[in-house]
């Protein structure tokens, strides 16, 4: 990771050995970064157009690194306020179309919308907006959309999202976060499409408070440190652009539940 990754990526790894912090690192980057809308950039990519999703991306980075007092994550958040649609949800920027985006993020598509808006509510209810009024309206979106099993409308992540979100809010116990978890456990085999997955159903289970002892984190654990690679790092669904960034995720989460 030292010889390939990133700038920031390095610094991720440097905090995740317990070592100093030195905020001006990452919210150098972040500010040459930052459109002036307060959005990002699609693929990070100086001068493109504002894509929601590495928008929201890079406000999870943000949340990881504890940077949420800084100047970068205020014109994010109001960025994102001033872009919520009437309903409640967040949907992708049009102008992006023109990059070609991956089905998973096109415009205009509601399995889009579903899981941003998912996505978004979950990172800013970590960042204490739970009582805002964005929240409150994404909450309501999201519950329209899920079904008598409790299993949210858009892709498979929609559901384990809602789960750190729901947990957060309501508590682990509660009848939507059970429902929830059922849904991911029998769907478990659709979660076998990358370590990404895993790694990313793990933060949300984890920012939900589910316990190490649940069944359903030690199968994703499990599952995880499987499919890592002889030479350290975790392979990414995406392209092998994405392994840095993945492997962190993946030591980042189990981290938290203590595998390491």
């Amino acid at each position: 990771m030292e010889a390939h990754g990133s700038e920031v990526e390095k610094y991720r790894v440097h905090l995740l050995l317990g070592n100093e912090r030195n905020d001006e690192i990452p919210l150098r980057h972040l500010r040459s970064l930052q459109n002036n809308d307060g959005g990002f950039p699609y693929s990070d990519e100086r001068g493109k157009a504002t894509c929601v999703n590495d928008t929201n991306n890079n406000l999870h980075l943000i949340t990881e690194l504890e940077l949420d007092k800084s100047d970068v994550c205020k014109k994010t958040v109001e960025y994102l306020f001033k872009i919520q649609k009437e309903d409640g949800s967040w949907s992708e920027n049009e102008a992006i179309k023109a990059y070609i985006p991956p089905f998973w993020d096109m415009p205009n598509n509601p399995n889009t919308t579903m899981w941003l808006t998912a996505d978004i509510t979950n990172v800013l209810v970590q960042l204490s907006y739970k009582n805002s009024l964005a929240v409150k309206k994404a909450i309501a979106f999201l519950l329209k959309n899920r079904d008598n099993n409790g299993k949210f409308a858009g892709p498979l992540h929609s559901t384990w999202i809602s789960i750190g979100i729901f947990g957060q809010l309501e508590g682990r116990g509660s009848d939507i976060v059970k429902k929830a978890l059922k849904v991911i456990e029998e769907n478990f085999e659709k979660l076998k499409d990358g370590a990404g997955n895993f790694a990313w159903c793990l933060e949300c289970l984890h920012a939900a408070g589910i316990p190490k002892e649940n069944s359903l984190v030690r199968r994703c654990i499990e599952e995880l440190v499987n499919s890592q690679q002889k030479n350290g790092a975790w392979k990414s669904g995406d392209g092998e652009e994405f392994t840095v960034s993945i492997t962190i995720n993946a030591l980042n989460v189990l981290k938290k539940y203590r595998v390491w």
